[in-house]
């Protein structure tokens, strides 16, 4: 192997862990390979996170805790079979609920259409043991994107109850020590489906939107969600008593959920990928200025480093944080940004310290 190559090779690997190796690379390795390091340094750490999103589900908040949904959604899909209310998605994707006239469960303000009067639940689950409403179903003809749909959200959510009872907060009449608590409450759109779960006078958790071009049109959605088979493909016998029945139920629900937001779960998930390489690009130039700034003073032995020698010295330097955040963003994902931000800057504040620092007098 020639003397240089075994020069390229030393620094391309040593700049991992040698600030001195990262230097003698930027100033005499090849640039082509300064380049690929800059974009790896860019492009790794946001794999965690692309990996992530691409595994995140619409049921996701529901994976680990069902929050009793399994038996509150049957009981309430089963009532509203029963009254008539057919859930129907046609072949726009489009979902109307049969029996029902939008106009009775969502009023509008007189004076701004976009301002909600009032909002009445189509359906409503109350547990026998807290005389509470465990879920609460409302339907709407609004697209969930409209700026009326967010309002209409927003009305809901700041529904509360008296606890231990189906009371609305009566502000003016309820006593100071009066407790509230806000039910479990889902939105059904025309074009997606939106839920909401509370606990105590608070939402803990939430579905992640989306639409309903990937499911295929369905004139009986909630025959579709209430019929449940074993693993042999035998239809087990719809009752509420029955877990596994109720099980199969929330599956249902929860495949209902994963198709609504893998319509838009790729484009949220390159969006977002995008941003973060956008804010990681600009991170890496910002740290190339600064070396360059720290490295203006007339004591400065490196001042006569140019700017574009210390974009490729950071080029070089970022590889190490990036790799440190793909490997531990797999496993602490909401962190990565934030370990490459501190990873990289403090190698950016090892190299000033150490080899860009001013002549001591």
């Amino acid at each position: 192997m020639k003397e240089r190559t075994k020069d390229r090779v030393r620094d391309g690997f040593g700049c991992l862990i040698n600030n001195a190796a990262a230097i003698r690379g930027a100033k005499n390795g090849p640039l082509w390979l300064t380049i690929v390091m800059f974009f790896l340094s860019v492009l790794l750490p946001v794999l965690p996170l692309f990996i992530s999103a691409m595994n995140t589900n619409g049921s996701a908040f529901i994976s680990s805790t069902t929050f009793g949904l399994e038996k509150n959604i049957t009981q309430l899909a089963t009532d509203l079979k029963n009254e008539g209310h057919e859930f129907m998605l046609d072949e726009n994707h489009e979902m109307t609920v049969a029996n029902v006239n939008y106009a009775e469960y969502v009023t509008f303000d007189s004076a701004d259409d976009t301002k909600i009067a009032d909002a009445t639940p189509l359906k409503t689950y109350v547990s026998t043991a807290t005389s509470q409403y465990e879920l609460v179903l409302y339907v709407s003809d609004l697209s969930g994107n409209s700026k009326q749909a967010s309002n209409l959200n927003t009305f809901i959510s700041n529904i509360k109850y008296k606890v231990n009872t189906t009371d609305k907060l009566d502000a003016v009449n309820d006593p100071e020590d009066t407790k509230y608590y806000s039910p479990t409450y889902m939105i059904a759109f025309k074009d997606t489906i939106y839920v909401v779960v509370c606990y105590q006078d608070k939402a803990v958790a939430a579905s992640m939107g989306g639409n309903y071009s990937n499911i295929k049109p369905n004139s009986t959605l909630l025959a579709t969600l209430l019929t449940v088979k074993d693993k042999e493909g035998n239809t087990i016998e719809a009752n509420i008593a029955n877990l596994d029945y109720c099980n199969g139920v929330l599956k249902n629900f929860r495949s209902f959920l994963n198709k609504t937001y893998d319509a838009i779960k790729y484009k949220n998930t390159f969006t977002t990928s995008g941003i973060y390489a956008a804010i990681f690009l600009g991170l890496s130039l910002f740290m190339g200025l600064l070396m360059w700034i720290m490295t203006r003073g007339k004591n400065n032995p490196n001042n006569y480093f140019t700017l574009w020698l210390c974009m490729k010295v950071e080029a070089r330097l970022g590889l190490a944080p990036a790799l440190i955040t793909l490997v531990l963003g797999l496993f602490l994902t909401q962190y990565a940004s934030m370990i490459f931000i501190l990873t990289l800057g403090l190698r950016v504040m090892w190299i000033s310290m150490k080899e860009l620092r001013p002549v001591q007098q």
